[in-house]
């Protein structure tokens, strides 16, 4: 009977810390979910006239996409994208020589 009694005991307490454990986990980053792709994000580039794409950089730490390439009227420009919307943050042309 004793033995029984602790027996519960001992499982109650693990199933006590188990949800614990379980309620204070670390939460799970969902952002990679919402952030571009890179060939999404160099669709939406060519449909606003952006080609010849020279490098696209993931910049996690700033949220953003860098983007060098040519825009509608062949200059040589530099892209910051949002990570996540797509939207054009700062655009830096270089005129006709590479950047």
């Amino acid at each position: 009977m004793i033995r029984n009694i602790k027996v519960l005991f001992i499982s109650t307490s693990m199933c006590c810390l188990l949800q614990s454990y379980i309620a204070h986990a670390d939460p799970v980053d969902t952002s990679a979910v919402n952030m571009l792709s890179v060939p999404s994000a160099m669709k939406q580039l060519e449909s606003n006239g952006y080609y010849d794409f020279r490098m696209i950089k993931i910049e996690r730490k700033h949220n953003e996409i860098a983007v060098k390439a040519r825009n509608k009227v062949g200059e040589s420009v530099e892209l910051e994208m949002d990570l996540y919307s797509g939207v054009i943050l700062h655009e830096k042309v270089y005129g006709e020589g590479t950047p």
